[in-house]
């Protein structure tokens, strides 16, 4: 409920030492207690100039700049700091803040659920405002204006003045320490070409609302690029139009893709319907002709081939092969012999009157004797087709194995 009652107006807070040479525990730690405070809540804050190094340049010339008087190379920058830019038509401004502080406000409003909408230079957007209006002014002057972002202990100073084509640029900017006290002294107002901006806070206090009268007028622009936080990019009013128009045409689309899909099943569905009439059709015109010719063969005899080869199944349908099967089951156990095999080939059925399938035999013996003995108790017809040692003999209660034999038998004669 906070996240959204404060998404359209957030809140405005500024952020600052209580003395140049403090470091970033004090003001994280009064950032902590305000977060905790105002959990699930937006925010935008304001940074002091404390903290912010800047330069009228783009970022490959402040960091040469940088690097000159301060000692700041490309590596050390990329480290310690987080590094913002601004590129206008007519000039450019870079502004860095320590990424230890910036690291620590944004995982301290993670933990407390507070989204950091904007993450800033205090004096930027009334800056930006000061350079608008500028802008707009039609004769442009030789002179220099100035702009001065004034709080405790630290003056930042804008300078703007023309370019080579006579257009107005920002040539300069700069901050210079002041009275710690309080605040420097105010401008005369006689100075036409001077602008000032105050930060009034108590010089006891870390963290207080962001004095910005102008936050209920104000128009996005540059001062959102330099946002730590981000950079944040803000959605125009016609985006959420277009989104609108996009997720209705969308709507739109699916409707029509709904009934396309229903119109093609309900085609599908006729056709299948149509291809099985024209099916159950044609099969009622060739009924007739499919019963008449079906009715022939009733009507006609048998040849002989065909009884005889009929007869002969149905002979060795009655057989008794249960008792076959019993004898030769009966012979094994006789002679101890393990059977391995047994097989039936009826292919010779029908080819004469008096055929009869020949049956074979496969089984594991200990001799020869025992095989012959094997092959003899099946009755007359009965061959042994050969004997071979077995390739992997074995042991049984009965006695060692080591023997292989193979017999035929005419399955018409009994044993």
């Amino acid at each position: 409920m906070m996240r959204l009652t404060t998404s359209w107006r957030p809140h405005q807070v500024c952020l600052r030492p209580l003395s140049p040479q403090a470091g970033h525990e004090v003001a994280l730690k009064a950032w902590a207690q305000w977060c905790e405070q105002n959990a699930g809540s937006t925010c935008e804050l304001a940074l002091s100039g404390h903290w912010l190094i800047t330069c009228a340049a783009p970022p490959e010339q402040a960091l040469a700049q940088w690097d000159h008087y301060l000692g700041l190379n490309a590596i050390a920058l990329e480290q310690g700091w987080v590094l913002r830019s601004v590129s206008m038509p007519s000039w450019s401004l870079s502004c860095a803040a320590p990424r230890a502080l910036v690291d620590g406000l944004k995982n301290t409003a993670r933990e407390h659920s507070v989204k950091l909408q904007w993450v800033g230079p205090w004096w930027a957007r009334d800056a930006q405002r000061w350079l608008t209006a500028l802008a707009k002014v039609p004769d442009p002057s030789s002179d220099e204006h100035t702009f001065n972002a004034m709080e405790a202990g630290l003056c930042t100073h804008l300078t703007v003045g023309l370019d080579g084509q006579g257009k107005r640029c920002l040539r300069q900017v700069w901050a210079e320490a002041s009275d710690e006290a309080g605040l420097p002294e105010a401008v005369a107002p006689t100075q036409a070409r001077t602008e000032q901006t105050r930060l009034d806070m108590a010089a006891d206090t870390s963290l207080a609302p962001w004095p910005n009268p102008g936050s209920n007028t104000w128009q996005s622009g540059w001062a959102d690029e330099l946002d730590f936080a981000g950079p944040r990019v803000r959605t125009a009013l016609w985006s959420w139009a277009l989104l609108i128009m996009g997720v209705a045409a969308c709507m739109a689309v699916a409707e029509q893709a709904q009934e396309a899909t229903v119109a093609q099943a309900e085609a599908q569905a006729m056709l299948h319907r149509l291809e099985r009439a024209k099916h159950q059709q044609t099969m009622a015109r060739a009924a007739p002709r499919a019963a008449s010719a079906a009715g022939l063969p009733t009507r006609q005899k048998l040849d002989e081939a065909s009884t005889r080869q009929a007869a002969q199944v149905a002979q060795w349908l009655a057989y008794p092969w249960s008792a076959v099967i019993g004898r030769v089951e009966q012979s094994a156990l006789q002679e101890q012999a393990v059977l391995t095999g047994f097989s039936l080939d009826i292919s010779s059925l029908g080819a004469k009157l008096d055929a009869r399938p020949p049956v074979r035999l496969q089984a594991a013996l200990r001799d020869d004797a025992s095989a012959l003995r094997w092959v003899a108790a099946h009755g007359d017809g009965a061959q042994m087709l050969g004997r071979s040692a077995l390739s992997a003999p074995f042991e049984a209660m009965t006695g060692h194995y080591a023997l292989r034999a193979e017999a035929t038998w005419p399955a018409g004669v009994q044993p």
